[in-house]
């Protein structure tokens, strides 16, 4: 079954998009593709630069200094993680945007918004989480305390131990970083999409749904095909140079005690909390409230005030046309965790050559830019599942089938072996001693990672946006769909209702304080 999941999954499908990249090589029209490869390197490199100093600065000051709410201020870091890209590009529309919030009250408007100077600090502003939970993970394994501290302890000023010390020891993490978020760069396309079409500001991933969706050209399929080859051969070649780098950093920290200093908290200290905090409150909660009062708004151009408010947006929004796509989304969604996590277990169970493997083929699937995996899906399957929601299914399972196994792998590695022994020694079945042993050390594990995938799948746009046909359209593309048309009242509505579910399966995890220190090794 493993082997026949890694050959459906992955290998047909990019198999068929190689063998159609080569026929569409001498194609008409392959000139046009500069322009969104340029575009998208610039897109990906203006990631990686911004999310990466965001996101050690954040670490250094969670971790190297002596700010007070350290726990609650690490959740705010890694809240961008709970708001979808696209969601977040919208709502920094509604707050930063023409006719927007701000603009409304001042008559600003923030400028570059549409274009790559607004694509790439949307985007940066959400991988900064990665950068952070990497950057904490690395100082607490390779940089640790106690080098600084003889270094200060020697004269060394707190600037200079940074360069001389953390840095230097910060490098092989901040590769890591580096290229991860150069990936999530060229695969964004919910932002593209939202805040660079207005400006023609092309990328890679938006071209392929303009060729495929859009554009009337023969040519245009053909293009499609090599950009999204194309996608393959970088994103395999940064995550390979991500895994070697990160691996040098430690699993598992060698310290028990906070990094951070514990003792009087100076007015420095004060001040950088107030500003990390400033900072949250303008990226990521300030939008995100701009973006309900708009839902809640009338009709464009009335002032958000509570005379202006209604409901209507958000009936609207679950009314007949819609309530069948957040229905689809639910379902694809319960279907793809389910089925992600089974594979997951499945693989783990392996511990032979095929699992190492499977692993591996797991994790160069999750890689895998969205538009690439649905276009090589598409060529695969689309002649017998072309418009069904199986088509999507799959796609999402080949995406997400990595989240499943890798949140069960690890502690299926550190299960006790002896107990599953002592059980079968005492005249257990193997089904049996599974059921009463295994399956409740690993459920906290199976539910982290069924939650996971349901993220991720419930608010999927990239390869929603290319397999979707009449009557199987998601939630994601339908805020896109509106988007486009011009609806801002109910596309924002919409948009609150896709983000909030995220938000309350958070909300258990977040009130408990567990997530940073699970996510950070520490938990």
């Amino acid at each position: 079954m493993v082997a026949a999941s890694i050959a459906l999954l992955v290998l047909w499908p990019l198999l068929e998009l190689v063998s159609v990249a080569s026929e569409a090589l001498d194609g008409p029209g392959n000139g046009s593709l500069v322009d969104p490869m340029a575009n998208t390197a610039l897109v990906g490199a203006g990631t990686a630069v911004l999310a990466t100093i965001l996101g050690v600065i954040a670490a250094l000051i969670t971790e190297r200094s002596a700010v007070s709410g350290r726990q609650w201020l690490r959740l705010g870091i890694l809240l961008p993680m709970l708001v979808p890209p696209f969601v977040s590009a919208l709502s920094w529309l509604r707050a930063y945007g023409p006719g927007g919030l701000v603009d409304d009250f001042s008559g600003f408007e923030l400028p570059g918004l549409f274009g790559p100077v607004g694509i790439v600090l949307v985007v940066a502003i959400g991988a900064t989480p990665l950068a952070y939970l990497i950057t904490v993970a690395s100082l607490r394994t390779r940089a640790e305390r106690d080098l600084e501290l003889a270094a200060r302890a020697s004269g060394a000023r707190p600037l200079t131990s940074l360069r001389t010390i953390t840095i230097p020891l910060l490098a092989p993490a901040l590769l890591g970083i580096a290229a991860l978020t150069f990936v999530v760069g060229i695969n964004a396309f919910g932002v593209p999409a939202f805040l660079g079409t207005p400006a023609s500001f092309d990328t890679v991933t938006t071209r392929i749904y303009q060729d495929l969706t859009l554009s009337s050209r023969p040519e245009s399929f053909g293009s499609a095909i090599l950009l999204a080859t194309g996608l393959v051969g970088v994103a395999l070649v940064l995550v390979t140079l991500a895994e070697m780098a990160l691996g040098r950093i430690d699993a598992v920290p060698r310290r028990a005690v906070p990094s951070g200093h514990s003792g009087t908290r100076s007015a420095r200290a004060r001040l950088l909390t107030i500003l990390v905090w400033f900072a949250i409150l303008l990226t990521t909660v300030f939008p995100m409230i701009a973006l309900t009062l708009v839902a809640l708004t009338r009709g464009v151009g009335l002032a958000p005030a509570p005379a202006n408010w209604t409901l209507s947006n958000f009936s609207e929004a679950l009314d007949g046309r819609f309530l069948g796509a957040l229905g689809r989304s639910a379902l694809l969604a319960v279907m793809a965790a389910t089925t992600a996590v089974l594979l997951g277990v499945m693989v783990s169970a392996l511990r032979n050559k095929l699992g190492r493997v499977a692993g591996v083929t797991a994790l160069v699937s999750f890689a895998l830019p969205g538009s690439t995996l649905a276009v090589a899906v598409l060529l695969a399957y689309g002649a017998g599942l072309r418009d069904t929601l199986l088509l999507i299914l799959i796609a999402y399972v080949a995406k997400l089938w990595a989240v499943g196994h890798r949140s069960i792998s690890g502690s299926a590695d550190n299960l006790p072996p002896d107990l599953f022994h002592a059980a079968r020694m005492s005249g257990a079945g193997v089904r049996t001693a599974v059921r009463t042993i295994v399956l409740p050390l690993l459920s906290p594990a199976l539910l982290a990672g069924w939650v996971l995938v349901f993220l991720f799948a419930f608010h999927e746009l990239t390869m929603s946006s290319l397999l979707y046909g009449p009557g199987t359209d998601t939630l994601a593309v339908a805020i896109l769909n509106l988007q486009q048309l011009g609806d801002v009242q109910v596309s924002s509505a919409l948009a609150v209702i896709l983000t909030l579910p995220l938000i309350l399966m958070a909300i258990p995890v977040l009130v408990l304080g567990r997530l940073p220190g699970r996510l950070m090794g520490t938990g």
